[in-house]
């Protein structure tokens, strides 16, 4: 018992005499100071690689793994970049998904809470016509091909618009022994894009009645500001191939199938 008693005594004056515990270091740094390699100074400031294997209890209660001046409640050092040295056994990449915050680090490597991410909507537009004015092409000048007009509008910060055009044309009227290249082009606000497709005129079309198509499937991804937008598909002859400059080719739509959409 008396042995017990001198133990104790001696335990509260080392603990009086010194407030810091020191396990396998002379010298300790903070309350509660663990040394796991036993290589650290006998005094001064341990190095940043002698405290990779340190594990400290501040005086304000700090915890520190691999770091004896830990600036956070929890701080881990693993010594290793891009490595947080943090390992969870029952929580991996391979655990159901459960609901509750998104976490992540910021610059300094504190843990903080992110945005969860909201569902992803479509907004579309769709419009399908098989009917249209006549309309002339030449190879002077843009023309618009009838009911591919469409309006759409964006909401504020803009969106990247998906946009698609299919169209049938037919020929109502073929004018020479020639095979002209017909390009089918998209307009955004009046202004043409780099959105386009060319097709040669069925060769060894004479007929003065037509009787000839093209088809055109015009795919593009445009970023549109805020507020209201024209889109319209325009056609030009750019080659007469045969064909005399400044004829004009009489042309109808046959089919117009519109698609565009935006993510919210």
């Amino acid at each position: 018992m008396k042995k017990k008693v001198t133990l104790l005594c001696s335990l509260i004056a080392f603990g009086v005499s010194f407030a810091q515990v020191g396990i396998n270091t002379s010298n300790p740094q903070g309350a509660f100071h663990i040394d796991g390699a036993k290589d650290n100074n006998s005094t001064g400031a341990p190095t940043a690689a002698q405290q990779l294997n340190d594990l400290i209890v501040t005086s304000a209660g700090n915890v520190g793994v691999g770091t004896t001046a830990p600036s956070s409640k929890v701080e881990i050092n693993s010594g290793t970049a891009n490595t947080s040295g943090l390992k969870l056994t029952n929580l991996t990449s391979a655990s159901p998904i459960s609901a509750g915050q998104t976490i992540g680090v910021d610059a300094s490597g504190n843990v903080v809470t992110l945005p969860n991410p909201t569902a992803v909507g479509v907004t579309p537009y769709e419009v399908a016509s098989t009917t249209g004015a006549d309309f002339n092409v030449d190879d002077s000048s843009d023309t618009l091909v009838s009911g591919t007009t469409q309006t759409i509008n964006i909401p504020t910060g803009g969106k990247a618009l998906f946009i698609n055009f299919m169209l049938g044309i037919d020929f109502t009227t073929v004018t020479g022994t020639g095979a002209g290249y017909f390009r089918a082009m998209l307009f955004i606000d009046g202004v043409a894009t780099n959105t386009y497709l060319i097709i040669q005129e069925p060769v060894g079309s004479a007929s003065a009645s037509g009787g000839q198509q093209l088809s055109y499937t015009l795919n593009t991804v445009k970023f549109l500001t805020a507020g209201n937008h024209t889109l319209d598909i325009r056609m030009r002859r750019t080659a007469n191939n045969g064909t005399a400059a400044g004829t004009v080719t009489g042309c109808r739509p046959i089919s117009m199938s519109f698609n565009a959409s935006y993510l919210n």
